[in-house]
């Protein structure tokens, strides 16, 4: 991460490793770049695997991709008692997506709520931006 870093408290750092530690996020390859309140950057370089056959990135790939930085934008307002659930996602692919290539994406905090959390993610190659989503969070207990 970088030198302003966001101070994450020792829950949201656990939500963090565990997303980004895990699963499908962790088979990605996904790297934290920079978190600050209601902000993330992450990055990854995609995997054989995730592309189609003429070497183009699978647009489903991104499309379960987008979640992480929105998920971190938001887990820097979260309490530890707090778990956000996507309920709406709308994803546009603004253009082709290379195959081998970094992507970057950052994920913004758009409005919190008391019980909803609105972000927005864009996903850049070379500094062009390449697909857009918004996604719409539910606040639950956790």
């Amino acid at each position: 991460m970088s030198d302003t870093a966001f101070a994450f408290t020792p829950a949201q750092q656990g939500f963090i490793d565990a997303a980004l530690g895990s699963g499908y996020n962790l088979w990605s390859g996904i790297r934290l770049l920079e978190a600050r309140r209601g902000f993330a950057r992450v990055a990854f370089r995609p995997r054989a695997e995730m592309l189609t056959p003429w070497g183009t990135l699978n647009g489903s790939v991104m499309n379960g991709l987008v979640e992480v930085p929105s998920f971190v934008a938001l887990v820097t307002e979260l309490a530890e008692s707090e778990l956000p659930v996507t309920s709406d996602i709308f994803i546009q692919h603004a253009r082709p997506m290379p195959g081998d290539v970094e992507y970057v994406m950052e994920g913004t905090l758009l409005r919190r709520g008391r019980t909803m959390a609105w972000t927005d993610v864009t996903v850049l190659v070379d500094g062009k931006p390449v697909t857009y989503a918004r996604i719409t969070k539910t606040i639950v207990p956790r």
